[in-house]
């Protein structure tokens, strides 16, 4: 059974080598659909705006991660010769409000102008980080700047994904 169903209230934390979990770390959410055997099952709701998918690694449920919980596991509890001034960036890091993304991060337009009204990270969202990627530069090749370099970034993560899965192989 899966550690997370639709509804549970989570927050995104860090894991070393998934990106996603850094950039969204702390940010709070709702899980909106859980898709079993998929390497990011946990698709969330983030608060301030957005979806991504994430690992079960990369969530903990809100109630497991109360400040003074989050204190504790950070600090490996409060004994003698904690760094009280850790201790404290722990606390500020836990009551800190991330600013909102503004609607030019959300949704910018060269990702959200496709005819069909799709946009992109609802593709991008259960691919690869490669794979994403080569979309994501295809997808925007006529929308922003330099059509040109915007094909040659996407060529770069193609070659990325088949070197992957050659050594893979």
């Amino acid at each position: 059974m899966p550690p997370f169903k639709v509804g549970d209230e989570v927050i995104v934390v860090g894991v070393p080598g998934e990106a996603a979990s850094w950039l969204y770390e702390d940010r709070r959410g709702t899980v909106q659909a859980v898709y079993e055997g998929k390497p990011y099952p946990n698709e969330v709701q983030l608060r301030h705006g957005g979806a991504l998918c994430f690992t079960d690694a990369e969530l903990t449920h809100t109630a497991e991660s109360s400040p003074g919980r989050r204190l504790l596991n950070e600090t490996s509890g409060l004994a003698m010769g904690v760094d009280p001034f850790k201790a404290q960036e722990v606390m500020k890091k836990a009551f800190s409000k991330p600013k909102p993304p503004s609607s030019s991060v959300l949704s910018p337009t060269h990702y959200t102008s496709h005819p069909s009204g799709i946009e992109c990270i609802q593709i991008t969202k259960h691919l690869n980080f490669p794979v994403g990627n080569a979309i994501k530069y295809l997808w925007r090749a006529d929308l922003k700047g330099d059509a040109v370099e915007d094909l040659e970034k996407a060529r770069t993560y193609i070659d990325i994904e088949i070197e992957r899965r050659r050594e893979a192989a």
